[in-house]
Parts: C-alpha cells; structure tokens; sequence
C-alpha cells in the first residue's frame, strides 16, 4: 500500500510539466549561468567566502529551491485524496508516503544541483558538498511541507516559498551578510557557513554542522506533526433543527406568453448599443460607458483586496527587501558613469547607496509582474461574462488596468519611500517616474504571460526576468557597468533615467525616457491585443 501511495505521488507529480521544468532549469540557470555572477556579487557585498565554495554554495541553493517547491506541491495538490484515505483508516499509510515521495524529490533535486556543479566547475571537497547539500534540501523540503499544510492557495504558497528562499540566499553569509543579528534565523545560513567554510563564531558548542542538522531535524519533526494534523477530517459542527410541521405546497398557475412576431436573434450574441442602453436602464437614466468603468474597477479592486497574502507581500516585502539590502552592504566606494549636460564621467558613489537606488526598480518590477498575473487570471471568465452582458472590451480592459495600476503606485510608493528613508535622490521627481515606469512595464509582461503559462509558471517567468533584466542587466555595482546585452530588455530607459536622477541634479536621460515609454507602448498594446482577443464575445 505504501510504495503503490508514493510511486502514484511521483506519478502525478511528473505529470506537471512547470515540476520538470524546475527541476532541470533551476540547478543549470543557478549554476552554470550565475554561479559566477553570484560569486562576484558575493565580494562586492563583503562576503568573505572563497570563489569557488560560492560556487559550490549554488548547488545547495538549487537543490533547496526545487525540494521546497516539491514539497509544498505534494502536500496541497493531493489534499483531498489524502483525506479521504486517512478517513479509511490508512492515515500512517498516506504520512509514510508523502514523506517517501517527498524526500525522493529532494534527492534528486540534490542531484540536480550536484551534477550541474560537477558539469560546470567539479565537485571540490565531494563528501562536504553532498552531505551539505542534501542538507539545504531537506530543509527546504520541510519547510514546504509545513507551508503546505498551513496555505490552501496553490499561488499563494509557492509564492511564500519562494520569498524565503530569496531572502535565505540572497541575505545569508554566501552574500556577506553573516555578520548581521536576524540573518542567523534564516534556515540555511548555518548550512551556507558550513559549504563555504566559514566558521561563524556565534554557533556555541554543537558549532555550525551541528546547528544544521538541528534545523534539518527540528523542521522535519515539524512537517510530520503538520502532516498528520492536516489529514485529520474535520467534521462540521451539529445543528440541531427544530421539529416543524410539513408545509404543502401551493400550486401556482402559470400562463405562457407567446412574443410577438419579429426578426430572430441569436439569445446568447450581446444586444444592440440602442437595446442594451434600454435594458440597462436605473431610475429612468441609461448607463453610459463611464457608470461601467467605475462599477468595474470598484468591483476590480473588491476582489482583489480579498487575497490578503498578495496585499501583505506587496506592501511588506519591498520593505524588509530594500532594508536589508542596505543593511548588507558595505558603505564603500565605486565607480558610476554618469550625464551632466554633454559631459559623461566617472563619479565615486558609496555603493551601499547605489544598493538602496538600484533595489527599488528590481522590487518594483518583480511585484508589479506579479500584480498584473493575478488580476488577468483571476479574472478570464468573469471578464467573458461581462462583455456578453454588454461591456465593451475596452471598458473592461481599462477596469483591469486600474486595479493594477493602484497597486503597482502603492508598491512603487512603499519602496521609494523605504530608500529614501536612507538616501534621498537628487531628484525626486525622475527618480519616482523611472521607478514607476519599470514597474508598470513589468505589470504589462505579467498581464501577456498569465494566460500562456498560468499563474505559477508566471511567477516564476516573472521573477526569473526581473532579476535578469533589473537586477543584472542593468546593474552599476559591478566594475565594468552594466553589461551591453541589457540594452535590448525593457529596463535599460528607467534604469539611466533612475540613476541620472538619484545622483545627479539635472536630468539628462532624454533618450532613455523615450526608449522607456517606447517599451510601455509596445507591451501595452500587445497586452491589450491578448486580452481583446481572449475576452471577446463571439458575434
């Protein structure tokens, strides 16, 4: 009964395609691709890890991202069915299972990450790099369970487990931040001082191998009390109704009316702009076109204001983001290209506050993205229904831009102000237009890539661009300036215009605005294209 539950599991999770792509795409793109990015980041920010067990780090990191998302799939995608087994009797059967299925996934996402590492810069130290690594995954592979349990949305829980994993890496010792109170509580920076040899001086007696498998242990014992409560049925509460005398009911009459004769019409084509404005008549006063754009961004914003994990992420994350990437950041001094006039030149800037500029546009643009994929699959049928109740594609298109908007300006609002709270740019009023553009041309991709690929495979697509584009296209931290292949993404016009503004005190980056609004245009009206086409009624 066990092996046929667990081979069933790794069956139903094989046949989701967005599963095997992770578990191929993230150990090669972590890797192999920024393996070496990641490591020089890692210097710039003061790690004191060696190169090459940063490298060896990204191994780990894979392997904890894809076991993490693993486990949290196996719990929420088969709530259901697991139920109704425990209710049969066989609750330890179906524990034992998961539990089976799950530390499968997370060694081979293991693997993954090993072999991705021997493939692009070997293995060094083989016994440490796969005990520390099959630790980050079963770590991460319990804490996706416990996720699991608590969080019924599919989105909402992947969304969870991937800003852990983001704030675990990217704010851990491999990026120089060990020193730093709060980032001892993160589950993999015991595991991340181990792989990169770092003795972290604050691990007492059981040192840090043993604070890591303290939290391997800890979060297991954890997933599996989880795991045996949530399958626990849960029985609706007694009521007891009072006795009442049968009721007999009364019949009615009914009378058929015949319509008078006329032209037929199609019953499910929309009506005619003089029928529907009679039919949609209020007091006498017909609704114009106006009356349905407002009903439909109020009603817009009401269910959007319903999910209130995207609410706290778009309002929380922006702030614990950008505070600890200044927190992290050493205040010294680098190189930024600068415009003044007709002069450009080479200007000293502290990079901590290049690091506060530069993460607003990257939190922007990632929430954003994400703003703009919930609505638009939120939405597919609702938006179908309304243009065959007689709203004109554009009025519910526009509907659906406003609530995006709002919550793309409340994002961009929250970051602005949390860098600025440190470093105030030069320029207030370019610095908020650059952040707002990148923003809204991100919402833009999310709305094109939520109906291709869905709402998990968006998130990923969409924070997999906004860091390859925002935080790596476009960087100035690094020696050489921004590389010249981010010249072709969208964020290359915000970015100049961002930096212009934050550090110099006249705007220069005309032509950069251009190419920024040529961008939004151009994604806008692709978008609206999709939408018109996926939302219009059938004549």
């Amino acid at each position: 009964m066990i092996a046929l539950l667990t081979r069933r599991a790794l069956l139903a999770y094989a046949r989701r395609p967005l599963n095997l792509v992770l578990l191929v795409v993230v150990p090669v793109v972590l890797v192999v691709v920024w393996a070496g990015t990641l490591a020089d980041f890692s210097e710039l920010l003061g790690g004191v890890g060696d190169r090459t067990q940063i490298e060896a780090a990204t191994a780990g990191w894979a392997a904890a991202a894809v076991a993490g998302l693993a486990g949290f799939f196996q719990v929420s995608g088969s709530r259901a069915a697991d139920r109704r087994l425990a209710a049969a009797g066989r609750s330890t059967a179906v524990v034992t299972a998961r539990l089976g299925s799950s530390l499968t996934l997370a060694l081979l996402a293991s693997a993954g990450g090993l072999l991705a590492l021997a493939a692009s810069e070997g293995i060094k130290g083989p016994g440490r790099a796969i005990t520390v690594t099959v630790l980050f995954a079963v770590i991460y592979l319990a804490l996706g369970i416990v996720v699991g349990t608590f969080v019924r949305s599919e989105m909402n829980g992947a969304l969870l487990v991937t800003l852990a994993w983001v704030f675990d890496v990217f704010f851990g010792p491999g990026m120089g931040a060990g020193s730093i109170g709060v980032t001892r509580l993160f589950p993999l920076h015991f595991p991340t001082l181990v792989m990169t040899s770092q003795a972290s001086g604050h691990a007492g007696p059981i040192g840090d191998l043993g604070w890591s498998l303290s939290w391997a242990v800890g979060l297991s014992i954890l997933a599996v009390a989880r795991l045996v409560t949530d399958l626990r049925p849960t029985r609706p509460p007694s009521r007891t109704l009072p006795l009442r005398a049968p009721v007999k009911p009364t019949p009615t009459i009914t009378r058929k009316i015949l319509p008078a004769p006329g032209p037929r019409r199609n019953p499910v084509a929309p009506a005619a702009p003089a029928a529907r404005a009679r039919d949609n008549c209020a007091g006498g006063e017909p609704v114009t076109g106006k009356d349905r754009l407002a009903a439909g961004l109020r009603a817009g914003l009401r269910e959007h204001r319903r999910n209130v994990v995207l609410w706290v992420v778009l309002v929380v994350v922006p702030v614990v983001f950008i505070a600890l990437a200044i927190a992290v950041t050493p205040d010294t001094l680098g190189p930024v290209t600068l415009v003044e006039g007709s002069r450009r030149y080479p200007e000293m800037v502290s990079m901590r506050r290049a690091h506060a500029a530069t993460m607003v546009p990257v939190t922007s643009a990632f929430l954003a993205g994400l703003t703009g994929l919930f609505v638009v699959t939120g939405s597919q049928g609702g938006d179908r229904r309304l243009v065959l109740a007689g709203y004109q594609t554009r009025e519910v298109l526009a509907a659906r831009l406003g609530v995006i908007g709002a919550a793309t300006v409340l994002t961009t609002a929250v970051a602005v102000a949390v860098s600025s709270a440190w470093y105030s740019p030069n320029q207030w009023a370019g610095f908020t237009a650059a952040n707002i553009l990148v923003a809204l041309t991100y919402a833009m991709i999310g709305v094109l890539l939520g109906p291709q690929v869905g709402r998990l495979g968006g998130l990923y697509l969409v924070l997999l661009l906004a860091f390859i584009d925002v935080g790596l296209g476009q960087t100035i931290m690094l020696g050489d300036g921004p590389p010249t292949w981010g010249a072709y993404l969208p964020a290359r016009g915000p970015s100049r215009m961002l930096i212009d503004s934050a550090f110099t005190n006249q705007f220069d980056e005309w032509p950069y605005l251009l190419l920024g609004l040529a961008w939004l245009f151009a994604l806008t009206a692709a978008a609206s294209l999709a939408f018109d086409r996926r939302s219009g009624a059938r004549r």
